[in-house]
């Protein structure tokens, strides 16, 4: 396992120590770094301005560095890291589940205005061709955002139609059958009153990893993407305007994830997945959204948001995973959302801020069919043997040991699954948020939601035995009473919590409400230099859930966290060096965690049990070091840890406390440097750093101490970057290497359960590109 050297912290952190007097300026010079204006809050402020740590990645440093799509964003921002087309965290905590449980998730992604469903930022096929800029919100957003917030916000915003005539065009391909063709164009349609832009793009990858059964390659990825916007600024009426904007996706993928190799057998040397039937995702997605915006007076401005997403995902999965038939599971599922929101921004000489209403309408429904093989040891059946009455049946270990070898035939057991779920979710939402500047120096902010989430939940599940004539015969035992009679014995256990698994759960339905607030202040050194403090709360909502096993339904409460954070901005040398930090400390209470009561894997239920705290810094700086040359870097450090935690299994209660999170390394960083020279040559260079982690938070659940798959870790990595190429007149050629050291690295590591998932060897591609 690599352990990998630390950042080079002082390198990056040295700009700091320059006195605040020695640089500042009232006004940028020549070269400056261009002002970075944030959206992402409901309000046009810049980047020196915003007192959230945001990290904003523009279309141009999309270009420069190559960037096509979501992860490789996530994959280049301090305090981010990921794992393409599974999930990604921001500041140590995952997108979508940290303590196992939990209807809601942890991080919101929009794409112009548009929140995006959980399985359609889990797939990522987000493609970053004709992007404005993405906005990565580090840290809690829930007085502004709002349910899934807690641990961030990711926005992406598309370009906006213009008057003025333009057209791009990109063509590319390179390794492993990677092939890329992409266009965008627009202009006035009526001049200086009605615009259009179209934009579309196709990326497609044969993958880098093999499948001997099937004779193909497993981690295939193909997506398209359209995208159409219609800008209305009518000249009788000059302070309204009106923006409709529609998105399609459709992406499928493979499995990224490859076999555990066989002892002393490099994982590098075997990218090889065996499963005999398909094994593919799929993601269809159309985006509606309306932006209505009227200048009321000069200091008043309304703005209407209508969204509409309506999201197809699906799956077909090898539910054995092997060489040879044995079983298959498909997953459909539709993600409908509407939102409004209304906003009322207003803008004074010393006081800014807005009030706004929202609410959404969130329907799911999800149905599973096939079936899928799950080892005795899942369900629990040798913890059943051991344990003593009335919890089992008090075995001792080697008569428990020749009844599971009289089981070998049936283990794996072959679980046939009909499942069918709906949830509804509906959320209104009351919000402000203002800043007032009491002098030169002063300013405070504050900001506050009342948040009402509706949830409803209903299921019809049922579970079979497919392989049950492998289960043995008492008939066959006749001669030993007592191991027919434990034959007979188990068999009805095994039948029983399919029986208990099985059921329809009728509609259940719950409320919560929340106040959340936020509160800060900032002192303003001079115009280039600023400190802000800032207290905000997080949220996750409650839920209602199934005890399948049981046939009862539960409800359970809200997450919360206190978030502290200390901020400094600062441009010096006439604005064209910038530094910015932020130091935060975040406390997490009553977090949901799933609670196992019994052998029964599905005997399990979603219980307000866990603490956690977070705590960290990230520091990011940007320099223009002549009209040609610029560098960057930025440094992160997310420590994560357990405070109370217990996992209850039947067995056993394990106690997770002082354990860090699942895929939260410590350190993060990058630094990069651009050069554009006046001779049409173009070069960036990027090194990007991920420490080591844990692979998972349970390591007791799937193997034993002393193991080799006992509790590994991630590895650590720096991934060097490259691109370069040439530009004239309104062409340009390039050649982009990424992973140019072709470092091998583990993203997520095996932990028991047979496979891994391995970091991308280095990869060339070309690309030719057109602007007009």
């Amino acid at each position: 396992m690599k352990s990998g050297s630390r950042l080079p912290f002082a390198a990056l952190v040295l700009p700091m120590a320059i006195s605040a007097n020695s640089f500042a300026e009232d006004a940028p010079g020549p070269g400056a770094l261009e002002e970075i204006i944030v959206t992402g809050q409901k309000t046009s402020r810049s980047l020196q301005d915003t007192a959230a740590s945001v990290a904003v990645v523009t279309d141009i440093a999309m270009e420069e560095q190559g960037i096509r799509d979501f992860y490789e964003v996530m994959e280049r921002t301090a305090n981010i890291t990921a794992q393409p087309g599974v999930t990604f965290n921001i500041r140590g905590i995952d997108a979508f589940n940290v303590s196992g449980s939990g209807n809601s998730y942890l991080t919101s992604v929009y794409i112009d205005g548009a929140v995006m469903p959980y399985r359609v930022v889990q797939q990522g096929a987000f493609s970053t061709w004709d992007l404005q800029q993405v906005e990565v919100l580090r840290g809690p957003q829930s007085t502004l955002q709002g349910r899934n917030a807690l641990a961030g916000a990711v926005v992406m915003n598309s370009k906006n139609p213009s008057h003025e005539w333009d057209a791009k065009f990109r063509l590319g391909g390179g390794q492993d059958g990677r092939r890329e063709g992409a266009f965008a164009f627009g202009g006035s349609i009526v001049e200086d009153e009605l615009a259009f832009r179209l934009a579309g793009e196709q990326r497609q990858w044969d993958g880098y990893n093999f499948n001997p059964t099937r004779n193909e390659n497993p981690d295939f990825f193909d997506s398209k993407n359209l995208r159409a916007k219609l800008l209305w600024e009518p000249s009788s009426l000059p302070e309204f305007s009106a923006l409709l904007s529609y998105s399609y996706t459709d992406a499928d993928e493979g499995i990224r994830y490859t076999n555990t190799p066989p002892a002393g057998v490099s994982p590098f040397d075997h990218r090889i997945k065996t499963h005999n039937d398909p094994i593919t995702e799929f993601t269809e997605t159309d985006i509606f959204t309306l932006e209505l915006s009227y200048e009321l007076n000069d200091n008043w401005t309304f703005k209407s948001i209508s969204t509409y997403t309506d999201a197809d995902y699906g799956y077909l999965w090898d539910g054995d995973a092997g060489p040879t038939p044995g079983s298959t599971l498909d997953d459909k599922r539709v993600d409908e959302t509407s939102s409004q929101e209304f906003r009322l921004s207003f803008e004074y000489e010393n006081f800014q801020g807005l009030i706004g209403a929202y609410y959404s309408d969130l329907d799911v429904d999800d149905r599973v069919r096939g079936s899928q093989q799950i080892s005795l040891q899942s369900l629990g059946v040798p913890s059943l043997l051991v344990a003593p009455a009335p919890h089992g049946l008090g075995l001792p270990q080697n008569l428990a040991n020749m009844v599971l070898g009289i089981y070998a035939p049936v283990d794996p057991v072959i679980l046939g699954r009909n499942a069918d779920l709906t949830q509804a979710v509906t959320t209104r939402a009351l919000f402000a948020d203002a800043s007032y500047r009491i002098n030169d120096q002063w300013e405070v902010f504050a900001g506050i939601r009342w948040d009402k989430e509706s949830q409803e939940n209903s299921s019809d599940t049922r579970i079979s035995i497919d392989n049950a004539n492998a289960l043995p015969n008492p008939a066959n035992f006749v001669t030993n009473p007592q191991l027919a009679a434990l034959v007979t014995g188990l068999n009805a256990q095994l039948f029983q919590m399919a029986a208990d698994a099985s059921g329809v759960q009728p509609l259940v339905d719950a409320d919560f409400s929340e106040v959340l607030p936020k509160l800060g202040v900032s002192y303003h050194w001079n115009d280039d230099l600023s400190t802000s403090f800032t207290y905000q709360k997080g949220y996750r909502s409650g839920g209602v859930g199934s005890n399948i096993a049981k046939s009862y339904n539960y409800q359970f409460d809200p997450e919360f966290t206190d978030n502290y954070e200390l901020s400094f901005r600062s441009q010096w040398m006439d604005r064209r060096l910038t530094v910015n930090a932020n130091v935060f400390y975040l406390d997490w209470q009553d977090q949901q965690v799933s609670v196992q009561l019994s052998g029964n894997r599905y005997d399990t239920e979603t219980r307000n049990a866990g603490s956690s705290e977070v705590k960290g810094v990230e520091l990011e700086t940007s320099f223009v070091v002549n009209d040609e040359i610029s560098v960057y870097g930025s440094i992160g450090r997310a420590k994560t840890e357990f405070k109370e935690f217990q996992l209850i299994l039947p067995t056993a209660t394990y106690d997770l406390s002082g354990r860090p999170f699942a895929g939260s390394p410590e350190w993060t960083g990058n630094m990069g440097v651009t050069y554009n020279g006046d001779n049409g040559f173009r070069f960036n260079a990027n090194a990007n750093y991920t420490d080591e982690s844990k692979s998972t938070n349970t390591p007791w659940t799937q193997s034993q101490v002393g193991q080799p798959t006992y509790d590994p870790d991630n590895d650590s990595r720096w991934l060097v970057n490259m691109r370069a190429g040439y530009e004239w007149d309104k062409f340009g050629a390039y050649v982009q290497v990424n992973n140019l050291l072709d470092e091998e690295y583990i993203i997520r590591n095996d932990a028991g359960v047979g496979e891994l998932f391995l970091g991308a060897p280095r990869q060339v591609s070309f690309t030719l590109e057109a602007n007009f």
